[in-house]
């Protein structure tokens, strides 16, 4: 073989190379938004869960773990912010800390076996579907 033959050969052997890359490539970016926004959305579902679910023993005066309900919502929400931020996106992570800070006022009534929790924990509630329709 020629070296033009061997030439040829190489640059069509690297155009093959570089455009089945670049088509690999090209859906990676909204696929990546899809499944972040499918994440997040699971996330919200299961605060939301653990919100409703300490409302419900706040009512049957099970204050202990409606504590523990709360705790493990708050976690949830910071994990989401903590994603957030790792995106960019700094605006709707910052309006996680409103449901937090409900969260942290329903978390200490319900440890001080305060009824009041039960309002703290809907406010929570209504915080975190605010900022969740906000971040869409």
């Amino acid at each position: 073989m020629s070296s033009k033959t061997i030439a040829i050969v190489s640059a069509v052997v690297v155009v093959a190379a570089l455009s089945g890359w670049v088509y690999g490539a090209s859906g990676r970016a909204e696929l990546e938004a899809a499944r972040r926004a499918s994440v997040q959305r699971a996330d919200v579902m299961e605060a939301r869960a653990l919100i409703l679910d300490g409302q419900v023993q706040v009512f049957l005066v099970n204050f202990g773990v409606a504590s523990q309900r709360y705790e493990a919502a708050r976690a949830v929400i910071e994990r989401m912010q903590t994603a957030l931020r790792e995106i960019g996106q700094a605006e709707p992570a910052g309006r996680l800390e409103i449901p937090l800070s409900h969260l942290r006022d329903a978390q200490r009534l319900a440890s001080s076996l305060d009824g009041a929790a039960r309002n703290a924990g809907d406010e929570a509630l209504r915080a975190l579907d605010t900022g969740a329709a906000m971040a869409k």
